[in-house]
């Protein structure tokens, strides 16, 4: 008999579930001990474009992984490796630079003229601009993130996974449920995200401060999207208390990555301004 493992991250109105957590009642949830998230606030997509050759890369995705942990639950890391940095790149000093974490979507969004991704590490929260530009530099992260989760949240949105043990085929429903009108077209967005990828980083800055880092450990890696690089078009001009509700698949065996270490991150977004408008993320996809 077949056998389907399910992993459900947030149950639409009202009742929210977090991996390893206690449940409080809206608009507050637990998270491990006595962490706790707002969940009346929007959540928050922040993105960190980088790359194994860059040198000054590696501190940034400490610094991204830490504004994560902060806001636990409410803001989500998306390491996107792409550009002239993120191509393998070994050679008989630098041997363990073979690696390739580019993908399409992560190719688009780096080529993306609106972005303005012109070097490395640069980030952007939410794709909304800070300080006139809409990707800029790790100083600027945190207070870009702190202005970001104050925003008005726009929408509740879940992921339901299931797993087949028998054919490692991924069944992703994702729902989206809007709180307020939104004048505009909205676009959903569903990718897939990777862990714990262990190889060669350079790096100058201290305190790790050696040529290279043989076995850094990758996370967040963007692994590619479900539905297009910009997603699909899922509401024009919603009113509150419209629900929309898509599924998605893909086929494990046809890919090189570790079930278990992966996860389903989706946000919806203006389709015309590109900035993210709410953001969730599943469970890594393990029994």
């Amino acid at each position: 008999m077949k056998t389907i493992f399910r992993i459900t991250f947030l149950v639409l109105f009202g009742v929210v579930l977090f991996n390893s957590c206690t449940k409080i009642s809206e608009p507050y949830y637990t998270v491990k001990s006595s962490i706790y998230v707002d969940t009346t606030k929007r959540s928050v997509l922040l993105e960190d474009y980088t790359g194994h050759l860059c040198v000054n890369c590696a501190p940034a995705a400490k610094i991204a992984g830490t504004i994560q942990d902060l806001y636990l639950g409410q803001v989500y890391v998306i390491s996107v490796h792409a550009g002239q940095f993120a191509k393998p790149n070994p050679s008989s000093y630098y041997p363990y630079l073979t690696g390739d974490y580019r993908c399409a979507a992560g190719n688009d969004w780096n080529g993306y003229s609106g972005f303005n991704i012109d070097a490395n590490p640069k980030g952007m929260v939410n794709r909304r601009p800070y300080n006139g530009n809409t990707s800029f530099g790790t100083t600027d992260w945190n207070q870009a993130v702190k202005i970001a989760v104050e925003l008005p949240k726009v929408a509740v949105m879940t992921v339901n996974n299931t797993i087949s043990s028998q054919d490692s085929t991924l069944q992703s429903k994702i729902e989206v449920k809007f709180l307020t009108g939104y004048t505009g077209k909205v676009n959903l967005t569903v990718c897939i995200l990777e862990d714990s990828i262990y190889g060669g980083q350079l790096n100058i800055i201290p305190p790790d401060s050696v040529p290279i880092m043989k076995n850094f450990r990758f996370m967040h890696i963007l692994r590619g999207s479900l539905n297009g690089s910009f997603g699909e078009e899922i509401a024009v001009n919603p009113a509150s208390g419209k629900l929309v509700s898509k599924s998605y698949s893909l086929d494990f065996g046809t890919v090189a990555w570790v079930p278990s270490h992966c996860s389903v991150i989706a946000f919806i977004s203006d389709a015309d301004t590109k900035e993210v408008l709410h953001v969730v993320k599943s469970a890594e996809l393990q029994p």
